[in-house]
């Protein structure tokens, strides 16, 4: 978001001629003029309508297992691989590919999912998955980030919301976190809202968006840690033998607030956190600094993310670090599940998959 008055005013011009073109974009598609391509199987979009972390890797991951355990289905998962190299080359993930080939978040998913699902990265989705969906052998396709990515024709829209931070101020990049107009959540045929257990009054957002999107079926989910991983031992260390460590936290997230509150939720004492911007590594200088203030609190473990981990295992931070990295893992649980699945596979049947 933007702080210099000055830039804001520069920028201001720019700022309205992108909203014309968001506007008119998803008039021209809503109206028909632009055409969606469409696959042969069931496409199951997962997005937001914000910048930053919502958890739409962790539900991705949470949908496909769902889809995998309850349904006997493999599910393909359609990525652009942000931030790596090469946008535009179609590749097919696997778990030991480098986030630089890849983008973090595909591999991450892999690692969770392994031979159970299909993880492709393209800008082009509908080209990677007409590419190599009958070599993966996939059944069901899930549409990463895609609430805006109408190239691609959907059977269900679902968009996530951060409960700890809805919409910001209201207003669209760069004046603001949102990605187009809120009114746009009329597309949704679900509303996920995220981090629910953060949100300062749930039943006033869900009058919010229930005026915009009355059929939409509305979720609630939290991001609750499982467990810790300390690679230099490669052992796991259970929730309750972290709880009351001092800890340093840092990231490279879309919401490093909430990865620190989620530790001091789960009751680890959390005494210094670092963030950096996501997607990013950061340089060996940055993590010897952080590493010296562990060392000066003489704190019992540095612990990131997973998704730091997925960039962090390629580095020699283990050489940094040592036995005080532990990585925490996380999973996603939705309420009322049982109610999400009847609506999954009554989609499942109108489109032949189940």
């Amino acid at each position: 978001m933007l702080n210099s008055m000055l830039l804001k005013i520069i920028l201001f011009p720019l700022y309205l001629i992108y909203v014309l073109i968001i506007n008119l974009r998803n008039f021209l598609y809503s109206a028909g003029y632009l055409k969606s391509r469409k696959l042969d199987k069931l496409v199951v979009s997962v997005g937001n309508i914000t910048a930053g972390g919502t958890g739409k890797t962790p539900f991705t991951i949470m949908l496909s297992e769902l889809i995998i355990n309850e349904f006997g289905l493999k599910p393909c998962i359609l990525s652009r691989g942000y931030k790596r190299d090469k946008e535009g080359e179609i590749r097919v993930v696997d778990e030991n590919c480098s986030f630089i080939k890849c983008g973090d978040e595909p591999v991450l998913i892999k690692q969770r999912l392994k031979e159970k699902a299909c993880v492709i990265v393209g800008k082009n989705r509908y080209e990677s998955a007409k590419k190599h969906a009958e070599q993966c052998q996939c059944q069901v396709f899930i549409l990463d980030d895609g609430y805006q990515h109408r190239k691609l024709a959907r059977d269900i829209d679902i968009c996530l919301i951060d409960c700890s931070n809805p919409f910001g101020n209201g207003k669209i990049i760069p004046y603001g976190i949102l990605r187009e107009p809120v009114y746009e959540l009329k597309r949704a045929d679900i509303i996920v809202l995220t981090r629910a257990k953060y949100a300062k009054n749930i039943t006033l957002l869900r009058r919010s968006i229930e005026e915009i999107n009355k059929k939409a079926l509305i979720f609630e989910a939290n991001l609750e840690i499982s467990h810790f991983y300390q690679p230099i031992k490669d052992r796991i260390i259970a929730l309750e033998d972290m709880q009351e460590k001092t800890v340093i936290s840092f990231s490279a997230i879309g919401n490093p607030l909430s990865f620190k509150a989620d530790l001091i939720t789960a009751g680890l004492n959390v005494v210094k956190s670092f963030s950096f911007k996501d997607h990013v590594v950061p340089s060996s200088e940055k993590l010897e600094k952080l590493n010296a203030v562990a060392n000066e609190l003489k704190v019992d473990y540095i612990v990131a993310t997973e998704k730091d981990w997925v960039k962090l295992r390629e580095e020699k931070v283990l050489e940094i670090f040592g036995e005080k990295l532990t990585i925490c893992i996380s999973n996603m649980l939705l309420g009322k599940e049982k109610d999400f699945l009847k609506y999954l596979e009554g989609r499942l049947n109108d489109k032949g998959n189940s």
